[in-house]
């Protein structure tokens, strides 16, 4: 009978272990797209995505080429909602934006609007907006 209740803890441990997910699609780390924002003030950049982006809990944007001053950021869902999403931040080269959670838990992503503009550099500041 020990046998039996050996066979059997070891079955539920390892049906147990199954079940919990050792890395959510949402927590991995990806990017969704770039663009350069102009030095305009509150040049407004639009990141489309043919097909949506699913899984998407939080963005994040990352710079390359120059420092940015971030006023606004907007996200298009695919069944027709736009979430405002305040960042008002400088932001240096090199450097990046806290992540920014989107209401609602994952979703699936159609466009991103960045409204912002290039500082303090000779060429047009590059964005990557990060998903995850």
């Amino acid at each position: 009978m020990n046998l039996k209740l050996s066979s059997l803890l070891a079955t539920a441990v390892f049906a147990g272990a199954l079940m919990v997910p050792s890395t959510s699609h949402a927590d991995a780390e990806r990017l969704l797209g770039s663009t350069r924002l102009a030095k305009v003030e509150n040049d407004t950049d639009v990141i489309r995505f043919g097909k949506c982006r699913r899984g998407i809990n939080a963005v994040q944007l990352r710079i390359e080429r120059g420092q940015v001053e971030v006023e606004k950021l907007w996200v298009r869902y695919a069944r027709g909602g736009v979430e405002y999403l305040p960042v008002a931040d400088h932001i240096r080269e090199g450097s990046h934006s806290r992540w920014i959670d989107l209401r609602g838990g994952e979703r699936c992503v159609k466009a991103i609007g960045i409204i912002g503009d290039t500082e303090l550099s000779l060429d047009q500041a590059r964005v990557e907006v990060w998903g995850r």
